[in-house]
């Protein structure tokens, strides 16, 4: 149904096969015409697992959840699928007063587990009559591609960190049990920092407690890595040089999704999708969703995953190199559009014919990817963007990080967008490992004076998260900066040679300390340097390990296990907090050099930016 999530050893196909069956099931036991009513906050998740035909070929109609809604009589069930928030439960109140006739039934399905304080809610308002079923989908992680699963809960690192709710690292870890009931038991744990220990701690109980998993056979995945976001809260503030990165803190890709206003795109790409072939096809009607619902016809939809050959090709490159490529492949299509037919024999006229619906498809994807890369040229070359890149790479390499910043004090002077004034203080307390108390208590009476007293609300929920703090004697940045090369001075943009091209200077610590730990040793070395992060070091395994890897050797192996031998090995990296594109990209750098002899699967609460993230935090 997906094709795009396909792969040999973790197929994730098989993930969203699942949850597709789930719902099936829990549609199939609800008898009579039905419609759905979509919480705004599944509309994208429902749309990695199903595609509209599913609900079509049934008769269902989607509905997108609005205060104020009136159904048509002959609807004989209501079906809401909602996140479990008491706050919405009042709409679902007021639908069923205002919607009541005989006959008809209202049914919850909470993603991605029933909550009584929501079912609480119906009780105290009298309406609990009125609905029939009250069941879950427990859909933690849902597949963004081939190597990427997400929970798609945004306020994650903010529900935990500042207001205690430790709900989003529960369900990671039933989601963890979940991709092992799919793929088998992972041999090797490590992990760095509180939430991760959390997740892993409620991880193995729930697979000791569920014994045919605990006692099961090793699977398809090697290894797994739980990283927490508060080890390197460096990387999210930082501008992401990727194209997939750009495209996302500019635009924002929401569900594998990117919308623009249609203006930039030529309209026959906006409507039929003539000569495109079946996989385009396949992701307009996927596209479609969230932009028919909510009624929007003035934007265009593009839907962003490796299923797209030019997009799997870009998505990863620093935005220098997609500039030369995107030049490139309009060469080529030039060249081979441009060819004299009259001097070509008509088996040659032949071949072109049978290869022109891909070439079309080409020509639209560049067409697509050429008109979204000039965007993103405006914004990188405005003068605030390039100040704003000097400023971040100035704190990267701890230059006069322990006084007030004098480009920061021009963007308050001038009361720049706060947002931004706001994280380029975090970062640069990040790099110091915290502000002398002098420099925070001055940038605060800085901020009140020109933003107004509110702004101390923010900085607080800043404070709480971690992102703002004052100076301790551990400066653990500046060492990690050195010990693991986090700041690179010649770093390759082109062709990089290393992971450090996704910032064009700077290597996340999340993805250098994966990449150390697949060197021989590489986490027992690692922990004596990584001690000075928040939170613990800690490592555990859960099947005997039988040589290498946990891999059978020895010349009583069989074919198959010899063949094992080689194969890649495939790693679990669960980032608890959020990641960004360009850590995505960093691993998947990692995994394409052959040295390495590695294949990684991305899990993660949401994808976040420095924009998404910061606001989560700050409570916008």
């Amino acid at each position: 149904m997906f094709p795009h999530l396909k792969s040999q050893r973790v197929n994730l196909q098989l993930l969203q096969e699942m949850a597709s069956r789930q719902l099936v099931q829990q549609l199939e036991c609800i008898e009579g015409s039905k419609a759905i009513v979509l919480d705004e906050a599944m509309i994208g998740p429902l749309g990695l697992v199903a595609k509209p035909k599913l609900f079509a070929d049934r008769g269902i109609k989607l509905l997108p959840l609005m205060p104020e809604m009136r159904f048509p009589k002959e609807l004989s069930n209501i079906i809401y699928i909602v996140r479990p928030q008491v706050s919405l439960m009042d709409q679902l109140v007021t639908h069923v007063k205002g919607n009541s006739q005989h006959g008809r039934q209202f049914h919850i399905l909470f993603v991605p587990r029933r909550s009584c304080l929501c079912i609480k809610q119906l009780e105290d308002k009298d309406v609990m009559g009125a609905f029939g079923r009250l069941e879950e989908l427990p859909w933690n992680f849902l597949p963004l591609d081939s190597d990427v699963v997400s929970m798609e809960m945004l306020h994650s690192y903010r529900d935990v960190s500042i207001d205690g709710d430790t709900t989003s690292l529960y369900q990671a870890a039933i989601g963890l049990v979940q991709l092992q009931r799919l793929y088998g038991r992972i041999p090797k744990i490590y992990g760095k920092g509180r939430q991760a220990q959390l997740v892993w701690d409620h991880a193995k109980q729930l697979a000791i407690d569920e014994k045919s998993l605990y006692n099961g056979d090793k699977g398809s995945i090697d290894q797994l890595i739980l990283l927490d976001r508060g080890i390197d809260l460096l990387t999210p503030l930082a501008t992401q040089l990727t194209y997939e990165g750009l495209i996302d803190e500019f635009y924002g890709i929401r569900h594998n999704q990117l919308t623009l206003p249609a203006e930039h795109f030529p309209s026959y790409y906006a409507n039929a999708d003539g000569a495109s072939g079946t996989t385009s096809s396949t992701a307009l009607s996927i596209g479609e969703l969230p932009e028919r619902l909510l009624g929007d016809t003035e934007r265009k939809t593009i839907v962003l995953n490796s299923g797209e050959q030019l997009y799997a090709e870009l998505r990863n490159k620093n935005f220098n190199e997609v500039r030369m490529l995107l030049a490139r492949k309009v060469r080529e299509i030039q060249v081979q559009m441009n060819v004299n037919r009259q001097e070509q024999t008509v088996q040659e006229i032949k071949i072109f014919v049978d290869r022109l619906p891909q070439l079309m498809k080409q020509k639209k994807a560049t067409s697509e990817h050429t008109a979204i890369a000039g965007l993103i040229d405006e914004k990188v070359n405005m003068y605030s963007f390039h100040d704003d890149l000097a400023a971040e790479q100035e704190f990267m390499i701890c230059a006069d990080i322990d006084r007030p910043s004098a480009y920061i004090e021009d963007l308050i002077a001038r009361r720049t967008e706060l947002r931004n004034v706001l994280r380029l203080i975090c970062l640069q307390c990040a790099a110091a490992s915290g502000l002398k108390e002098r420099v925070l208590n001055y940038y605060k009476r800085e901020l009140a004076h020109v933003y107004g007293l509110e702004v101390l609300l923010k900085v607080s929920n800043l404070e709480k998260a971690g992102l703002l703090h004052t100076q301790t004697e551990s400066r653990a940045y500046a060492v990690l900066r050195k010990t693991l090369h986090l700041t690179v001075d010649d770093s390759v943009e082109v062709e990089p040679r290393d992971i450090s091209y996704v910032h064009s200077f700077y290597a996340p610590l999340t993805a250098r300390l994966v990449e150390h730990s697949l060197k021989p040793l590489g986490w027992q070395t690692l922990k004596s340097q990584i001690n000075n992060l928040p939170g613990p070091t800690f490592e555990d395994f859960q099947v005997q390990l039988i040589g290498i890897g946990g891999r059978p050797h020895g010349g009583g192996a069989t074919p198959s296990e010899s063949s094992l031998l080689h194969a890649r090995r495939v790693v679990l990296v669960l980032f608890v907090g959020g990641c960004t594109f360009a850590e995505i990209a960093a691993l998947r750098f990692l995994a394409a050099q052959e040295d390495n002899n590695v294949q990684f699967v991305i899990a993660t609460t949401k994808i976040i930016n420095k924009h998404t993230f910061l606001e989560s935090v700050m409570g916008s």
